[in-house]
């Protein structure tokens, strides 16, 4: 009697699998060739970071993240069930959604400034798209334009766009 073939789902799954085990050594490969190379750069201190401070930081996120994908991949036990490759109407539609919030987002930036423009972002990419509470995402959307306010204008002393209401 001879043994029956795997159906092609499981074949799929097997090579959706085989893909995610390179492309996370891949990555992590990559991480740690950025991590190398940005030790030819000085690295500054916190209060002035020099050139290798962003790559080192971009460096060891993607490795360790990729280590942890690693880990993901090689532990697990069977094999998942095929997807399609599309995704169903509402998943497209929100991912349209999502390109042209972030195109719209770029396009008018001047115009209303970066404070208005991140709020609104967060706040449509999180209660329309992402199906979160109105409380949850109008906190979220407050506290990343503050945050990012005091990261970039505060902290690192980057002027962000005031737009036409706020003009410098």
């Amino acid at each position: 009697m001879r043994p029956r073939r795997a159906s092609g789902a499981v074949e799929r799954g097997a090579a959706l699998t085989r893909v995610e085990k390179i492309t996370s050594v891949v990555f992590v490969l990559f991480g740690l060739l950025v991590l190398f190379e940005s030790k030819k750069y000085p690295l500054g201190t916190i209060d002035n970071p020099g050139p290798a401070f962003l790559p080192l930081l971009l460096g060891t996120a993607v490795a360790l993240l990729s280590v942890g994908l690693i880990v993901r991949v090689w532990k697990k036990e069977g094999i998942r069930p095929s997807r399609p490759f599309w995704p169903e109407k509402a998943g497209m539609t929100r991912v349209s959604l999502a390109f042209i919030v972030i195109l719209l987002f770029t396009g008018l930036i001047e115009i209303t400034g970066y404070m208005i423009n991140i709020f609104l972002l967060f706040l449509v990419l999180l209660r329309p798209i992402g199906r979160q509470k109105w409380t949850w995402s109008i906190s979220i959307s407050v506290g990343a334009a503050l945050v990012s306010y005091l990261l970039f204008e505060k902290w690192l002393m980057i002027p962000l766009p005031n737009g036409i209401w706020l003009g410098r």
